[in-house]
């Protein structure tokens, strides 16, 4: 029997296929179409459970075997690194990601049979983890899904995390640099770093006057700017979101910027001068005293900067590839002088 990932059509047999070593049944429950394992590796066996389900019998099959939890959450990260299929696999990044959450979920669950877990040792178990708050409610979300699986498998009667709603997480607070200040960092970066301080300055510009995620930054090649605008097409034609191959328009500060990278360093290939600028960014911000400001602050500084600008936020979300809910509630954090600045003007 294949090895293989993905589900294999059985040859001559209606809704039966094939999975590593074990047949599924291919059903609609309510109207969704659903995958329903055979627990065989028979095909004899296979098609004979396969009547039972079509005739309406399935509480006749035998019952799977409730599996451990730490093997569990292994079944559950691997379908969602295959369910998208071969065409469109996960990042680099989130594949690492899930290893993480692997990792973590068999620290703080005992590896017992899922049978012997309760909605309130579950919790209880997250809650002393220790963890951030992003990291808990990520926990929680993998346990569900354990739960679900387990629950569509027939491998239990009842998920215990029915109903229950995790712990919302907070959004992050951050110190974002006025605008004189974010001129002082990128003199900064450009005079403390003798050989590729230029680079870096002009990086940070790039992505402060774009609103772009890093990666979505260090993929934009020239061929895709025109006169008025860029089209953001992501690292190596990937992008986080469906919303995220979108077109930014480009505003004073952001051409001036490019003028700047194609007379330095031409325009062909890629814009972005520099692969990673953390370093140096952290040290001018120590340097100058201001709180240290990352790639997604600079973002976060983008959106503020165009909604206390006057810009309506729908049109600030299409920049930023974003729900507009999203980018008030995450990356809008006006600073003391732009508060000020907005109470000047009730009168």
């Amino acid at each position: 029997m294949s090895e293989s990932k993905t589900f294999k059509k059985v040859k001559g047999v209606s809704n039966l296929y094939h999975r590593g070593d074990r047949y599924y049944a291919r059903l609609s429950e309510n109207g969704k179409q659903t995958w329903r394992s055979l627990d065989t590796d028979k095909i004899t066996v296979a098609r004979k459970s396969l009547n039972i389900l079509l005739a309406g019998h399935g509480p006749e099959i035998k019952r799977r075997k409730a599996p451990t939890m730490h093997a569990a959450v292994g079944q559950v990260l691997e379908f969602r690194k295959t369910r998208r299929g071969v065409s469109r696999p996960l990042s680099p990044e989130t594949l690492r990601y899930h290893g993480e959450l692997l990792k973590l979920a068999k620290g703080i669950f005992p590896d017992r049979k899922i049978t012997n877990f309760t909605k309130e040792s579950i919790i209880e178990s997250i809650a002393a983890c220790g963890l951030s708050q992003s990291r808990r409610k990520a926990l929680f979300e993998l346990a569900r899904g354990v739960f679900k699986a387990a629950l569509e498998s027939r491998q239990i009667e009842k998920n215990p995390l029915t109903g229950i709603v995790p712990e919302q997480v907070e959004p992050k607070e951050r110190t974002l640099p006025t605008r004189k200040e974010l001129q002082s960092l990128f003199k900064a970066l450009e005079e403390s770093f003798p050989k590729v301080g230029k680079a870096a300055s002009l990086s940070a510009r790039l992505l402060a006057f774009s609103g772009m995620r890093w990666s979505e930054a260090r993929g934009l090649d020239w061929k895709h700017i025109n006169g008025t605008s860029l089209s953001v097409e992501g690292l190596n034609g990937r992008v986080k979101t469906r919303r995220s191959r979108r077109k930014i328009h480009i505003n004073k500060p952001l051409r001036a910027t490019l003028d700047e990278i194609r007379a330095a360093y031409g325009g062909e290939g890629r814009v972005m001068p520099m692969r990673s600028i953390l370093p140096q960014l952290t040290k001018a911000c120590g340097d100058l005293n201001l709180a240290k400001v990352g790639h997604h602050d600079l973002r976060s500084w983008f959106a503020t900067w165009c909604v206390t600008r006057g810009v309506d936020v729908v049109t600030v979300a299409r920049w930023l590839g974003d729900d507009a809910g999203v980018v008030m509630r995450t990356y809008v954090q006006p600073t003391e002088e732009d508060m000020e600045t907005a109470a000047s003007r009730l009168i």
